[in-house]
């Protein structure tokens, strides 16, 4: 299944299916409706692909509470 970025705070997420989302950090599972799934997770396809190749960097997440960097790249400046 994706791996999720969930927009207000960059923390990653593996969906598991029906709606049922998993915290990569804190390993608590819950159930996100629909619609406001919609609105706060993005696909990452990046990590989507690395977590189902390399399955331990999920650990690795988990561990090191690891979240996305801001991106400084396209600061207009």
């Amino acid at each position: 299944m994706a791996i999720v970025r969930n927009v207000q705070n960059n923390t990653y997420y593996r969906y598991l299916g029906e709606n049922k989302y998993r915290n990569l950090i804190t390993g608590v599972e819950g159930e996100v409706a629909e619609e406001q799934a919609r609105r706060v997770f993005k696909i990452s396809a990046e990590m989507t692909y690395l977590c189902e190749n390399f399955p331990h960097i999920e650990e690795l997440i988990n561990r090191l509470k690891l979240k996305k960097d801001e991106d400084t790249t396209n600061s207009g400046s």
